[in-house]
Protein backbone atom coordinates (compact mmCIF):
# COMPACT_ATOMS: atom_id res chain seq x y z
CA UNK A 1 0.00 0.00 0.00
CA UNK A 2 2.92 2.30 0.75
CA UNK A 3 4.14 1.82 -2.82
CA UNK A 4 0.89 2.93 -4.44
CA UNK A 5 0.76 6.69 -5.07
CA UNK A 6 -2.36 8.67 -4.19
CA UNK A 7 -4.55 9.34 -7.23
CA UNK A 8 -4.99 12.93 -6.08
CA UNK A 9 -1.46 14.12 -5.37
CA UNK A 10 0.97 11.25 -5.97
CA UNK A 11 2.01 10.95 -2.32
CA UNK A 12 3.28 7.49 -1.39
CA UNK A 13 2.67 5.91 1.96
CA UNK A 14 -0.50 4.83 3.64
CA UNK A 15 -1.79 4.37 7.14
CA UNK A 16 -5.32 3.55 8.00
CA UNK A 17 -7.64 1.07 9.64
CA UNK A 18 -8.09 -2.53 8.65
CA UNK A 19 -11.08 -4.83 8.77
CA UNK A 20 -11.81 -8.34 7.61
CA UNK A 21 -14.74 -8.26 5.18
CA UNK A 22 -16.54 -10.56 2.76
CA UNK A 23 -16.62 -9.34 -0.84
CA UNK A 24 -18.62 -11.40 -3.33
CA UNK A 25 -18.46 -14.34 -0.94
CA UNK A 26 -14.66 -14.11 -0.58
CA UNK A 27 -12.88 -13.35 2.70
CA UNK A 28 -10.81 -10.17 2.29
CA UNK A 29 -8.80 -7.67 4.28
CA UNK A 30 -9.80 -4.05 3.66
CA UNK A 31 -7.69 -1.02 4.59
CA UNK A 32 -9.24 2.46 4.60
CA UNK A 33 -7.80 5.86 5.34
CA UNK A 34 -6.98 9.25 3.87
CA UNK A 35 -3.95 10.55 2.02
CA UNK A 36 -1.57 12.26 4.44
CA UNK A 37 -0.94 15.09 2.00
CA UNK A 38 -4.24 15.90 0.26
CA UNK A 39 -6.81 14.07 2.41
CA UNK A 40 -8.31 12.07 -0.50
CA UNK A 41 -9.99 8.89 0.80
CA UNK A 42 -8.03 5.72 -0.04
CA UNK A 43 -9.06 2.08 0.14
CA UNK A 44 -7.28 -1.20 -0.50
CA UNK A 45 -9.01 -4.59 -0.48
CA UNK A 46 -7.07 -7.84 -0.70
CA UNK A 47 -8.35 -11.39 -1.02
CA UNK A 48 -7.06 -13.46 1.89
CA UNK A 49 -5.36 -16.75 1.03
CA UNK A 50 -7.18 -20.00 1.70
CA UNK A 51 -4.37 -21.06 4.01
CA UNK A 52 -2.33 -18.61 6.03
CA UNK A 53 1.17 -19.76 6.94
CA UNK A 54 3.18 -18.12 9.66
CA UNK A 55 6.96 -17.81 9.32
CA UNK A 56 9.03 -20.02 11.56
CA UNK A 57 12.14 -18.49 13.07
CA UNK A 58 13.77 -15.35 11.71
CA UNK A 59 13.00 -16.06 8.03
CA UNK A 60 10.75 -13.67 6.13
CA UNK A 61 8.42 -14.90 3.41
CA UNK A 62 5.54 -13.54 1.39
CA UNK A 63 2.65 -15.55 0.00
CA UNK A 64 2.80 -19.06 -1.36
CA UNK A 65 4.71 -20.61 -4.25
CA UNK A 66 2.72 -18.75 -6.92
CA UNK A 67 3.63 -15.29 -8.27
CA UNK A 68 2.16 -12.33 -6.42
CA UNK A 69 -1.15 -10.88 -7.55
CA UNK A 70 -0.49 -7.60 -5.73
CA UNK A 71 3.00 -6.56 -6.85
CA UNK A 72 4.84 -7.23 -10.08
CA UNK A 73 8.50 -8.34 -10.16
CA UNK A 74 9.79 -4.79 -10.57
CA UNK A 75 7.82 -3.60 -7.56
CA UNK A 76 9.23 -6.52 -5.54
CA UNK A 77 12.73 -5.38 -6.50
CA UNK A 78 11.81 -1.86 -5.40
CA UNK A 79 10.82 -3.31 -2.00
CA UNK A 80 14.11 -5.24 -1.88
CA UNK A 81 16.10 -2.11 -2.73
CA UNK A 82 14.38 -0.04 -0.05
CA UNK A 83 14.95 -2.71 2.61
CA UNK A 84 18.60 -3.36 1.70
CA UNK A 85 19.55 0.29 1.23
CA UNK A 86 18.47 1.28 4.71
CA UNK A 87 19.37 -2.02 6.39
CA UNK A 88 19.71 -1.32 10.09
CA UNK A 89 19.69 -4.97 11.12
CA UNK A 90 19.45 -8.54 9.87
CA UNK A 91 15.66 -8.42 9.51
CA UNK A 92 15.94 -5.69 6.84
CA UNK A 93 18.31 -7.87 4.81
CA UNK A 94 16.09 -10.94 5.24
CA UNK A 95 13.16 -8.83 4.01
CA UNK A 96 15.22 -7.76 0.97
CA UNK A 97 16.05 -11.41 0.24
CA UNK A 98 12.40 -12.47 0.56
CA UNK A 99 11.27 -9.65 -1.74
CA UNK A 100 13.86 -10.78 -4.30
CA UNK A 101 12.53 -14.34 -3.97
CA UNK A 102 9.10 -12.97 -4.90
CA UNK A 103 10.49 -11.58 -8.16
CA UNK A 104 11.97 -15.02 -8.93
CA UNK A 105 8.50 -16.61 -8.68
CA UNK A 106 7.56 -14.80 -11.92
CA UNK A 107 10.20 -16.69 -13.93
CA UNK A 108 8.73 -19.66 -15.80
CA UNK A 109 10.38 -22.95 -14.87
CA UNK A 110 12.17 -23.31 -18.22
CA UNK A 111 13.19 -19.64 -18.53
CA UNK A 112 16.25 -17.76 -17.33
CA UNK A 113 14.61 -14.39 -16.71
CA UNK A 114 11.41 -12.61 -15.74
CA UNK A 115 9.34 -12.18 -18.89
CA UNK A 116 8.84 -8.46 -19.67
CA UNK A 117 5.05 -8.94 -19.91
CA UNK A 118 4.98 -9.87 -16.19
CA UNK A 119 5.92 -6.28 -15.36
CA UNK A 120 2.64 -4.34 -15.20
CA UNK A 121 3.32 -1.26 -13.08
CA UNK A 122 4.91 2.04 -14.02
CA UNK A 123 7.52 1.61 -11.27
CA UNK A 124 8.27 -1.95 -12.39
CA UNK A 125 8.67 -0.90 -16.01
CA UNK A 126 11.01 1.92 -14.99
CA UNK A 127 13.18 -0.47 -12.98
CA UNK A 128 13.24 -2.93 -15.88
CA UNK A 129 14.17 -0.22 -18.39
CA UNK A 130 17.04 0.97 -16.16
CA UNK A 131 18.63 -2.50 -15.95
CA UNK A 132 16.94 -5.51 -17.61
CA UNK A 133 19.82 -7.69 -16.36
CA UNK A 134 18.45 -7.40 -12.82
CA UNK A 135 15.64 -9.74 -13.89
CA UNK A 136 17.91 -12.71 -14.76
CA UNK A 137 17.32 -15.78 -12.55
CA UNK A 138 21.00 -16.25 -11.70
CA UNK A 139 21.41 -12.60 -10.72
CA UNK A 140 18.24 -12.55 -8.60
CA UNK A 141 19.30 -15.77 -6.85
CA UNK A 142 22.77 -14.30 -6.17
CA UNK A 143 21.30 -11.08 -4.74
CA UNK A 144 18.93 -12.99 -2.45
CA UNK A 145 21.75 -15.27 -1.26
CA UNK A 146 24.04 -12.29 -0.64
CA UNK A 147 21.41 -10.52 1.45
CA UNK A 148 20.88 -13.69 3.51
CA UNK A 149 24.65 -14.05 3.98
CA UNK A 150 24.96 -10.41 5.09
CA UNK A 151 22.02 -10.90 7.46
CA UNK A 152 23.80 -13.87 9.07
CA UNK A 153 26.76 -11.62 9.91
CA UNK A 154 24.74 -9.23 12.08
CA UNK A 155 25.17 -9.84 15.80
CA UNK A 156 22.25 -11.69 17.41
CA UNK A 157 20.03 -9.50 19.51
Amino acid sequence: MDLQPCDGCGERGFSGRSAVVIVDGVLCSRYTGSCRRCGLPREFTFRLPDEISLPVGPDVSFGGPEPSELLDPGEWLMVADLAAKGAADASDLRLAAAATDEAIKFIPETADRVPPEAIRSVDGQRIYAEDPGRFLRRRLEAVAATNRELASRFPSS
